[in-house]
């Protein structure tokens, strides 16, 4: 795969209001996030651990921010919202 999110790096915001992980992408790592209310959307509504959720939808969360961040490789980074999954 081109890409990887690196475990190490998945993390609350301290604000609470997101999800921070580290996706390499073709060597090079890029910061992203991931809005609290988009994993609710990917997590249906179920309320679980926000790092639960993420876990759960990692491989879908990963291929999004590919996807986003291939459009445009000079980006440091991407959020990803509820509108993009």
């Amino acid at each position: 795969m081109p890409y990887n999110i690196l475990r190490d790096s998945i993390a609350l915001e301290p604000a609470g209001d997101a999800i921070r992980f580290h996706l390499s992408v073709f060597g090079v790592e890029k910061t992203c996030r991931i809005t609290v209310t988009a994993l609710h959307s990917l997590d249906q509504g179920q309320g679980g651990d926000l790092l639960a959720i993420f876990d759960t939808h990692r491989l879908r969360i990963g291929q999004r921010a590919f996807a986003c961040l291939s459009r445009d490789l000079l980006v440091s980074g991407v959020v990803l919202r509820a509108l993009d999954f």
